[in-house]
């Protein structure tokens, strides 16, 4: 966890770069079976579990929940 920054400070992050692979890994059978589910009161979404980060992000915000 960063520190909080000062309201008039600029904020950075580590950016890490890499070779992506040149094919993408086979998913396993298992997980596959699993789903990734967002509940906020009374709504439940469930969603497969190669959805990408950013869409639950935007699911999340738009729910109106805070991330973790």
């Amino acid at each position: 966890m960063l520190p909080a920054a000062e309201p008039n400070e600029p904020v950075f992050a580590p950016l890490v770069i890499c070779d992506a692979p040149e094919v993408p890994p086979e998913p396993d059978i298992a997980a596959s079976e699993e789903v990734i589910r967002i509940v906020s009161g009374e709504v439940r979404i469930e969603l497969a579990p190669g959805t990408p980060a950013i869409r639950i992000a935007e699911i999340v915000h738009a729910l109106g929940a805070t991330p973790c």
